[in-house]
């Protein structure tokens, strides 16, 4: 057996050494198994001498690891001056980067901050800018009236007594709003600034200057940006991005003298900001040819300076937040009736008695004492009726045909001469015009002037353009999308951007069906 063994072996070995390589013990094994016809040849194979071709060894041939050095004549390779090459290209493409970067932030820092001008300015239109929360006063049980300073330390003096260029022209031009930052989920939402009690002089020049403002926040079950507000406490900062400008509602208005407010909610904010406007500032417009037309009638005719009426239909779900109400103003909820100023669009009759005032231990808010100043100091302009859901009170039909309509009649009554039909083409008094403005800032239009005059003179008018009177009564709209389409219709996304779109809800069916006469023109904010 040991023997068998031996000769396939040497077998293998022989074929190994002739075919000058070494074959894996695969290879041997595969030789191995082949037909044993071979098998009788092996001891003829082994007995014959093996050629001496070279030696075996198991040891691979060691490799010369010398350096061999280069004929003289070839050319040598450049290994060093490539790597040279490379990392200066690497500098200079990294000095060109920072010097970009450099250029960049030097520009960004020497121009102007927004569409300001003012050095000195503490806001602008295009970043936001920190401000400080200086108060926080829980108005109602869901609302609270926030207040905030500009910047961290920002005080009077600091700023020269000059305060913000673009904040002072806001409070001129009456409607106007900023962008809130929340910086966690990187949104903003508008919110408009409370007017400055007029109780409060310094305040009121502190906000005027843009030093102090004040917001009206109602916290929404799931609304990111009021419930991250409601969680800031008093030092503690936001970042504010504005003014946006609005509607110029004194410009629009014209020589009109009605203005009926629909808010819901903290869409009184507005309503005050425009009382504000028409009432504290007067109505004079920035126009030259609008200021014009309301002198000479105002020379003419004399009622035609007094002050417009405002009207507000100020709805709420439940009875803490109406805020300013009297307590002989509420009404039965067993009978369901409606409050006495409810009463007053039905006979239309003027109530001049100032409201009643609260009992001296009744701790009200700034909010509601600023209602109730407004209508104390104008008994006769300045009017307000309250809607509550938990009342089973809402604003129906009735009661905006009654608005209209008692509106139209006292200011009929008080002018002796009509204003004219409002055109078409008319760019601030016609809603045709209206519905495809692309925003509501109309501070970009005032070059534009009312055709209503001209339009008038062309279709055989009497009078020259000068002694006419042409304006339009304002319905404002303010207040959450839903109640802004119930009213008034939705509003149109169009270009990335919110258009007024065309008139329905209550208002539409009154105005455009004839159910009210006069010049209305709708501005749904």
């Amino acid at each position: 057996m040991n023997h068998e063994l031996a000769i396939r072996w040497a077998c293998r070995m022989r074929q190994c050494l002739q075919s000058s390589r070494i074959t894996s013990p695969r290879s041997c094994q595969l030789l191995i198994r082949r037909s044993p016809q071979h098998h009788q040849t092996l001891s003829h194979t082994i007995s014959q001498p093996l050629p001496q071709r070279r030696s075996f060894s198991g040891v691979p041939p060691r490799r010369n690891i010398e350096t061999q050095t280069p004929p003289a004549g070839d050319p040598q390779p450049q290994q060093s001056s490539k790597k040279q090459g490379t990392y200066r290209s690497w500098i200079l493409f990294n000095a060109a980067g920072l010097s970009a970067a450099l250029i960049v932030a030097i520009v960004l820092k020497s121009s102007p901050s927004g569409s300001s001008k003012d050095a000195g300015a503490i806001m602008n239109t295009t970043s936001f800018s920190p401000f400080t929360i200086t108060a926080k006063e829980q108005v109602s049980p869901t609302a609270f009236v926030l207040s905030v300073r500009a910047g961290d330390t920002f005080s009077p003096s600091s700023n020269g007594g000059g305060g913000s260029k673009l904040l002072n022209e806001a409070w001129k031009h009456g409607l106007w709003s900023v962008e809130v930052k929340q910086p966690q989920l990187q949104i903003a939402r508008h919110y408009t600034p409370l007017p400055p009690p007029p109780s409060s002089p310094n305040s009121a020049a502190a906000e005027e200057d843009g030093e102090l403002l004040r917001f009206l926040v109602r916290k929404v079950d799931g609304g990111e940006m009021s419930t991250y507000l409601s969680k800031l406490r008093v030092g503690e900062k936001i970042w504010l991005r504005g003014p946006h400008l609005g509607f110029d509602v004194a410009r629009r208005l014209g020589d009109a003298k009605n203005v009926v407010f629909l808010a819901g909610g903290t869409g009184i904010a507005p309503a005050l900001q425009v009382a504000r406007r028409l009432l504290e500032d007067g109505v004079p417009n920035s126009s030259s040819d609008a200021t014009s037309t309301s002198s000479a009638a105002g020379a003419r005719n004399g009622p035609q300076n007094e002050k417009p009426t405002i009207s507000i239909l100020w709805a709420n779900r439940r009875t803490a937040d109406a805020l300013g109400r009297q307590s002989q103003c509420l009404p039965n909820p067993s009978t369901g009736k409606s409050s006495w100023f409810s009463g007053w669009w039905h006979t239309n009759t003027l109530s001049t008695a100032p409201p009643k005032q609260p009992e001296a231990d009744t701790q009200e808010s700034s909010l509601a004492q600023q209602i109730r100043t407004l209508q104390q100091k104008h008994s006769g302009h300045f009017r307000i009726d309250y809607f509550v859901d938990e009342e089973r009170r809402f604003i129906n039909d009735q009661d905006v045909r009654a608005a209209l309509t008692s509106t139209t009649s006292s200011s009929a009554s008080a002018s002796a001469q009509p204003l004219l039909p409002i055109s078409p083409s008319c760019p601030w008094h016609a809603h045709v015009a209206l519905e495809s403005l692309p925003d509501d800032n109309d501070a970009g239009r005032r070059n534009l002037g009312c055709v209503c005059a001209r339009q008038s003179a062309s279709n055989g008018g009497t009078g020259s353009a000068e002694s006419e009177l042409t304006g339009a009564n304002l319905v404002c709209v303010s207040g959450p999308d839903g109640f802004v389409a119930a009213l008034a219709g939705p509003k149109r996304w169009h270009g990335g951007g919110e258009m007024q779109g065309p008139l329905g809800g209550v208002l539409g069916r009154l105005i455009e069906g004839g159910g009210v006469g006069g010049n209305w023109l709708v501005l749904k904010l």
